[in-house]
C-alpha cells in the first residue's frame, strides 16, 4: 500500500532539482516510512508533493534504481527493496574505476578488516555461524570451474565476516565484495596463487573451530600475504586494467554478483 505522502496546503516544501527530491525520497525508505514492499505514490502523486515536473520524477525514481532501493515494474508502479551486499558494493567498485584501486590497496584493506574479523569469529561465533563458515569451505573444495570457486572462495570469507557478530564488519566486507570477487577471478585463474592460497581456507577455519583467535588470525594474514608474493607487477597496477587483460570487466561483476549472498 502507498505511504500517503500528502503534504499540507501552505506547508509544501519547493524542491528545486531532482537529486533533493532524490535525497527527501531516500530518506523515506531508510527512515522506514517506506517499508520492503510498499508501492511508492504514483508520478502524478510525486509530481504535486514536490512541485517538479514528470520527468524530473522519472530521473528520481530511475536514480532510486540504480542505487538500489526500489524496483520498477511498467504497469504496476516501483516498490521498495531489500538493500542487499552488491548494492553495498557497487559504489565501491565505481570508486575503483574513477581513482585506480589497485590489488595492493585491496589486500592491505582487506588484512585490516579481515584478520580481526577471523580472530572474532573464533572468539564469539556461535556454533551455528562456525557451522556455516564449515558449509562454505566444503562449497568451495567442491568447486571446479572458476566462477563456482571464485564465488564459493566470496562466500568462505563472507561466513568469516559474519561469524565475528560485528555487523559493522560484515557491512564493511558486504561494500568492497565485488571487488573482492574480481581479485579472487585473478587469483583462482592463476594455478600457482591458486595452489599456494587455497589450502589456507582448511587452516583459517582449523583455528576458528579450535575457537583460537591468533591462530585464525595469523592464518587470514598468510592467506591475504600471498598475493604480495605472486601478483607481480599486476600488485600495482589499476585492479580494473588487471582484471581487464583477463577479459573480466569490473562493470559486469555487480550483474555477475546480483543474488549471490
Amino acid at each position: 500500500m502507498a505511504s500517503d505522502f500528502s503534504a499540507k496546503a501552505g506547508a509544501r516544501p519547493l524542491y528545486p532539482n531532482q537529486d533533493a527530491v532524490l535525497t527527501q525520497l531516500e530518506r523515506r525508505i531508510l527512515s522506514g516510512a517506506l517499508k520492503v514492499g510498499d508501492r511508492l505514490p504514483s508520478e502524478r502523486t510525486l509530481c504535486a508533493e514536490y512541485n517538479v515536473s514528470r520527468p524530473v520524477i522519472r530521473e528520481v525514481l530511475r536514480g532510486l534504481q540504480e542505487r538500489g532501493y526500489i524496483e520498477i515494474h511498467p504497469g504496476r508502479g516501483s516498490f521498495v527493496r531489500a538493500v542487499g551486499a552488491s548494492d553495498l558494493a557497487r559504489p565501491l567498485a565505481r570508486m575503483a574505476q574513477r581513482t585506480g584501486v589497485t590489488p595492493r590497496d585491496l589486500v592491505t584493506a582487506r588484512t585490516m578488516l579481515e584478520c580481526e574479523a577471523a580472530a572474532m569469529a573464533a572468539s564469539r561465533g556461535t556454533d551455528e555461524q562456525i557451522d556455516l563458515v564449515r558449509q562454505a569451505l566444503e562449497a568451495h573444495q567442491a568447486a571446479q570451474d572458476l566462477t563456482t570457486l571464485a564465488r564459493s572462495d566470496l562466500a568462505f570469507h563472507e561466513a568469516v565476516a559474519h561469524a565475528g557478530g560485528n555487523p559493522v564488519i560484515a557491512v564493511m566486507f558486504g561494500s568492497i565484495r565485488t571487488l573482492v570477487y574480481g581479485l579472487m577471478l585473478r587469483s583462482l585463474s592463476d594455478r600457482e596463487v591458486l595452489a599456494a592460497g587455497d589450502p589456507w581456507h582448511q587452516t583459517i577455519y582449523e583455528g576458528i573451530a579450535r575457537r583460537d583467535p591468533e591462530a585464525a588470525r595469523a592464518a587470514m594474514a598468510e592467506h591475504l600475504r600471498l598475493a604480495l608474493d605472486f601478483y607481480g607487477a599486476d600488485l600495482d597496477t589499476p585492479l580494473d586494467d588487471v582484471l581487464a587483460r583477463r577479459g573480466i570487466q569490473v562493470a559486469r561483476l555487480d550483474d555477475e554478483l546480483a543474488g549471490f549472498g
